[in-house]
């Protein structure tokens, strides 16, 4: 064998290259491709996702609503000021407009302070919102019971008509919430007599009974010689209406805190 064709030992392969143009590749190895299956989502996670976006409906509808109130509530307010003081606040004009005043104004706002829907007190904190609430409901109490006062005074204590039994009635509640609501701001000093839960929602519910009875005394008062000889029909209709929905939709959020309180006290006894 001579030179040129001497054998060629490889480092990399065990046999002897002896010139050979072929050149031995190694064998491929397999190569995998991971299919991508389509991403399944749980039911729990839609139901989630449902449940929040139902959520944040009813919150915006919540929302709408309170505005709608706060709608009715203002013209209320401004018209009876309006009607009253061009006339002038004596006699039954300083009543209406103290009981408009007091009740579907200050006690209106009052009831609502602490309701989440509420566009106006929605970002304060509870402290704040408690502070609000006492002071509005004590302007709204002294106002209501002092117009309401008025006229009894000026009927002499005799009320025959639905109107003015409903406004005698809601001038007692409103001294009995006044009075209880007194009571729960030192629940924590009395709380031996009876607990601040109990306390609470014995004050809830006589204020929310006062504030329901004073706004359907109202909506009589627009029935009486005072309001007829001052408006037309149609007005009386639309003031009637929108005190009717104002009542309702005021009335959504202390509903609200008055069950979940009586579903406390269910769960304590």
């Amino acid at each position: 064998m001579s030179e040129s064709q001497q054998p060629v030992l490889s480092r990399t392969q065990t046999s002897a290259d002896y010139g050979s143009t072929i050149r031995t590749e190694s064998p491929r190895r397999p190569t995998f491709i991971p299919i991508e299956y389509p991403r399944r989502y749980s039911k729990m996670a839609h139901g989630t996702l449902s449940g929040h976006e139902a959520q944040n409906r009813l919150q915006r509808l919540e929302y709408f609503l309170n505005v709608l109130n706060q709608m009715c509530i203002g013209f209320i307010t401004i018209y009876i000021s309006y009607l009253t003081l061009r006339t002038g606040l004596s006699g039954t004009g300083l009543h209406a407009w103290l009981v408009t005043i007091g009740f579907s104004f200050f006690m209106a706002e009052g009831v609502m302070i602490h309701y989440g829907g509420n566009v106006l007190t929605n970002g304060y904190k509870r402290q704040t919102k408690t502070t609000i609430h006492w002071v509005l409901l004590t302007l709204g109490g002294g106002c209501g019971a002092a117009g309401a006062l008025i006229k009894m005074i000026q009927k002499g204590f005799l009320l025959q008509s639905t109107h003015g039994r409903l406004g005698m009635t809601a001038f007692v509640l409103c001294i009995l919430a006044m009075s209880s609501g007194l009571a729960a701001l030192f629940s924590g000093r009395i709380k031996k007599l009876i607990t601040p839960l109990l306390n609470k929602t014995f004050h809830n519910f006589l204020g929310f009974a006062c504030f329901v009875i004073a706004l359907v005394t109202q909506y009589y008062g627009y029935q009486t010689g005072y309001f007829k000889s001052r408006s037309e029909t149609d007005f009386q209709i639309l003031m009637k209406c929108l005190t009717l929905i104002s009542l309702v939709l005021s009335s959504y959020g202390p509903m609200k805190a008055l069950y979940q309180k009586c579903k406390n006290i269910s769960q304590q006894f």
